[in-house]
């Protein structure tokens, strides 16, 4: 058994030693001449305040080192930008100072002059309190005095080293600062290779681990090169984390693994992946990375064909994400779970955050907090209460970063898009998915996910549209490779995995084929099944197929009367093409009650005539096809000879309309909107 690891994975005496970069010899010429030092408490500060002000907070920022080194070009911009207020004349020959900068360090003897000056910035004056321009204790002070202690270290060829990365600094623009970048490569601390440093401390002489390498995988899950990650993750934790011989982390590399093979959907590596990391991290006493490893385990679908998947127990180092994730299993049809269940999951989900940061001290992540808003927008959509759905979205979308790599954002955005395209606003929805705001930060899991949304809005407009000459020879080769069942667009053998939408799918294909009365037990099992699961939106949509299928039975009034009970919930649903349905089906319901009496005919009117706006509202011109046809032959037998012509000549219109989609294949503007994503995931993949 390998020894386990130190309290501190990381001591004191594991701390890297700093290295002199390009900008700080640029941030040190600022405090040199940019912040005044009066020898007299009653001299004034030749810079005006404002100015002084905007100055120390920027350097502020650079000094920090919370963020990556920036440019040249930017850092004066800022202090450019700052100026803009100050009319002075001092202002003035600062700028021009730093815009001469590299002029100024033409040669290494002009930058170690400079850098031999620098005690003057934070050394006491004659032994007093006060300092000439920093304490030494000062953020300011401890930057200056840390930096000329790392230039004393450097040798002659350090010298020149950190001269010619200063130069190429300079004059590189606004070039993002990498590992390759002249003054910013990663310096080996070995005795043998080390001829950067003259005088070299312990720290100096010993290599311990950095974040560098662990970037370089994150990049590679960013942008989908999966050689680039793993060679990046053996790196990062190959490195001296501590002076034991055993990292004793072997588990936390396998567990980064599995999660990149489970972001990719490569199930069967990340099931293996996990198994040797839940063995390393029982091993090692790791007990909370045993949780991870357990919880991401029940993830994966159960290898045995028709096993219910594992819902977690709430444990005490398990993440809260964890219990939301068990929502997607609950709300599977399969498995044989009202929805009721979902909502108690969420309500645990949420108890376990707020302890988890509260009391276990936990980090506060912004979209972790909104995740549970994100998954009960979802869980409304399926129980068919989608203005609640909507409401949940909107807290995501208003309190969450925009152009970030939030997949919570990314989800509800993308559920609004496909609602947004369901109501007929097709090119609506394809715009807001198109908006930098919403791709510009994504990595390349999340890239897939936005693409097969744009794909589904278009599938879902050629299936309307009755294109299948589009969804088959343009759009399929096309699809991206998530996961996809083609009876969502299509007439296709293979089942959707749902014992709701199965049975509706073959209600639907019976009754285009006019033969309805023969699917009677599918759809009344799809009905129960939908009441019982809490699947409202699907709930109705059988009622209306029942109240359709019994007037072949001759139930005349028994539809009438069912439509008219659920007739509510749809208008105040509003989904466009289920109300369309549902007003048609109604209206004929109606005709048959009332034996095609006056009174039943006037009043199927206004409803044909509501569906007929309906469907041309979300262009399904065959179904507004059939509601002008049968509207016309209302109007026909109700004496109404002038609208009766109106709504022959719509017919005719939608019939020539009908054809001319039909036939259509390629349009210009859906192949824009695909030139488009392509050009997104190259850009995402050359990161």
């Amino acid at each position: 058994m390998p020894p386990a690891p130190p309290a501190d994975p990381v001591p004191p005496s594991a701390r890297p030693s700093h290295v002199l970069r390009p900008h700080h010899v640029f941030l040190l010429y600022i405090f040199m001449h940019g912040f005044y030092a009066a020898d007299d408490e009653e001299e004034e500060n030749p810079f005006p305040k404002s100015f002084t002000l905007a100055l120390h907070r920027l350097m502020i920022r650079e000094v920090a080192e919370v963020t990556p080194p920036r440019s040249y070009q930017a850092i004066l911009a800022d202090i450019k930008q700052a100026a803009l207020s100050a009319d002075s004349g001092p202002v003035e020959d600062l700028i021009m100072k730093l815009g001469r900068v590299g002029a100024l360090f033409a040669t290494a003897d002009t930058l170690s002059n400079f850098m031999q000056a620098l005690p003057i910035l934070f050394l006491d004056r004659d032994d007093e309190e006060s300092a000439r321009f920093f304490s030494r204790r000062s953020l300011f002070g401890y930057f200056c005095h840390r930096c000329f202690v790392s230039f004393t270290k450097l040798a002659i060829g350090g010298i020149e080293k950190l001269h010619q990365g200063f130069i190429v600094w300079v004059h590189a623009g606004d070039s993002p600062i990498t590992a390759t970048t002249p003054g910013y490569a990663q310096v080996r601390r070995d005795v043998i290779t080390n001829d950067y440093q003259l005088f070299k401390t312990k720290q100096d002489k010993t290599e311990y681990a950095d974040a560098e390498t662990y970037t370089l995988f994150m990049k590679g899950l960013t942008t989908g090169d999966s050689n680039v990650a793993n060679e990046g993750l053996r790196r990062f934790f190959e490195q001296k984390f501590h002076d034991n011989s055993e990292s004793g982390l072997r588990q936390h590399a396998m567990l980064n693994l599995a999660r990149m093979y489970f972001l990719r959907r490569e199930l069967a590596a990340c099931r293996k992946t996990l198994e040797e990391a839940i063995t390393a991290s029982r091993t090692a006493g790791d007990n909370k990375t045993l949780q991870h490893c357990s919880s991401l385990m029940h993830r994966l679908p159960p290898l045995e064909r028709g096993r219910r998947p594992i819902i977690n127990e709430v444990q005490p180092d398990m993440h809260p994400l964890e219990i939301l994730a068990d929502v997607r299993k609950l709300i599977n049809v399969q498995y044989q779970q009202p929805l009721s269940a979902a909502f108690e999951r969420i309500v645990e989900a949420i108890g376990l955050y707020d302890h988890y940061v509260d009391v276990q001290g936990g980090q506060f992540i912004e979209s972790e907090q909104l995740a549970q808003h994100a998954v009960q927008s979802i869980v409304w959509g399926t129980f068919g209460c989608s203005k609640l759905a909507r409401i949940e979205e909107d807290i995501v979308t208003a309190f969450s970063e925009v152009g970030g790599d939030d997949n919570t954002r990314l989800t509800v955005t993308l559920n609004r898009a496909y609602h947004m395209a369901r109501q007929g606003k097709y090119e609506e929805s394809v715009a807001s998915l198109l908006e930098p705001d919403v791709w510009r930060g994504l990595n390349i899991a999340d890239y897939n996910l936005w693409a097969a949304e744009i794909w589904n809005i278009l599938a879902l407009r050629a299936c309307r549209h009755r294109k299948q000459r589009q969804l088959k020879e343009y759009l399929m080769p096309r699809r991206p490779n998530t996961p996809h069942s083609p009876r969502d667009y299509q007439w296709a053998k293979e089942p959707i995995g749902s014992i709701i939408r199965d049975p509706l799918h073959e209600v639907m294909l019976m009754r285009m084929c006019e033969q309805s009365h023969a699917s009677v037990d599918q759809l009344l099992t799809a009905l129960w099944h939908a009441e019982y699961h809490g699947r409202y939106n699907l709930y109705r949509t059988a009622i209306i197929l029942l109240a359709d299928v019994g007037l072949e039975f001759g139930m005349t009034k028994w539809c009438k009367r069912l439509l008219d009970e659920v007739m509510p919930q749809i208008m105040s649903e509003n989904d466009r093409e289920q109300k369309a349905f549902a007003q048609y089906t109604l209206a004929r319901c109606i005709i048959a009650a009332g034996d095609s009496s006056q009174a039943a005919l006037e009043e199927a009117v206004p409803l044909l005539e509501s569906a007929e706006g309906t469907y041309a509202s979300i262009q399904m011109f065959a179904a507004e096809c059939d509601v002008l046809y049968l509207l016309s032959v209302v109007l026909h037998n109700v004496g109404n000879q002038e609208r009766r012509d109106a709504m022959a000549r719509k017919h005719e219109i939608a019939m020539e309309m009908r054809e001319h989609r039909h036939l259509e294949t390629i349009e210009p503007w859906v192949e824009d909107v695909w030139a488009i994503v392509t050009d997104v995931g190259a850009a995402i993949a050359s990161r």
